[in-house]
């Protein structure tokens, strides 16, 4: 086993520690919140200091971490951005998945959705690892430096907030079902409010990886646009967070479509990343390899 494969599984290791005691966290919550309806005005015994979901998030910041050590390790072995093909892509991926969501947390109170991140994060790693790790000579295609690191690294970028913000539109909605009763989770106010922050940056920054990605296509292929189906899914995914933008700006019945429509393109971005490259037969094929 490589060092960065190595790496990658410790990654994984960590993340699913951090879900599962993430999610523990949340049926302990509701078991507690059984118990205090049940019992108002009875003695409990106090609450944690420190939460389940802030163990899930230190848990993301270490595997974060260890994904760094990951991915420079495999730029060493290479001499490339670490995305040229799915082993890379997936790993690349989820690190990313978990630096976007710390930075969001940052800004917005979502650290509940930690465990989820992480279980998220981990599935991406595990598609890393079932993947083929050899070092291999890049396809002609690929053989641009420059365009390889900022096209595949936008579009990753892109999926990565993407992610989050699927991540926060489903908790969303599960509040509005619960009326915010998941002490868990983040109130559902919260996460339209992030989930919407996350889309408004996705959307130019997707726009910007299918800018880059015509230009590549009309060096390498001698055409901007040639319908492959990776270039219609990504067209499909961008319409997509270009319909949640317009939904979300309304005042009336359509504002409440829009965490769907999160949903609906976080799923668009799992069948461009897999299977438009996996499925389908086109010049991105070459991206399962």
């Amino acid at each position: 086993m490589t060092a960065s494969s190595a790496l990658l599984v410790a990654a994984l290791i960590t993340l699913l520690g951090a879900a599962a005691i993430g999610l523990a966290g949340v049926l302990a919550g509701l078991v507690r919140g059984q118990v205090v309806a049940a019992a108002a005005g009875a003695s409990l015994p106090p609450s944690p200091k420190i939460s389940a979901a802030d163990t899930a998030y230190a848990g993301i910041l270490l595997a974060a971490v260890l994904l760094l050590g990951a991915l420079a390790a495999r730029v060493a072995a290479t001499g490339h951005a670490p995305w040229s093909n799915l082993h890379e892509f997936s790993a690349a991926f989820g690190f990313s998945l978990l630096v976007v969501f710390v930075a969001l947390a940052r800004r917005w109170p979502i650290g509940g959705l930690a465990p989820w991140v992480a279980l998220g994060a981990a599935g991406l790693l595990g598609v890393a690892l079932v993947q083929p790790d050899e070092v291999r000579p890049l396809v002609p295609a690929l053989q641009a430096p420059l365009l390889l690191t900022v096209h595949v690294g936008t579009a990753m970028l892109a999926y990565a907030i993407g992610a989050v913000a699927f991540a926060a539109a489903a908790a969303e909605l599960v509040q509005r079902a619960a009326h915010d009763r998941f002490a868990g989770l983040p109130s559902a106010d919260i996460c339209r409010a992030a989930a919407h922050r996350a889309a408004v940056l996705a959307f130019p920054v997707l726009t910007a990886a299918i800018v880059l990605g015509s230009v590549w296509a009309n060096l390498a292929w001698r055409s901007y646009w040639s319908n492959d189906p990776k270039e219609l899914a990504a067209a499909a995914t961008w319409l997509v967070y270009g319909g949640y933008l317009h939904v979300a700006g309304r005042r009336d019945r359509w504002v409440s479509a829009a965490p769907w429509l999160l949903m609906l393109g976080f799923a668009a971005i799992l069948f461009t990343w897999l299977g438009a490259g996996l499925v389908f037969v086109g010049e991105h094929s070459y991206a399962g390899n």
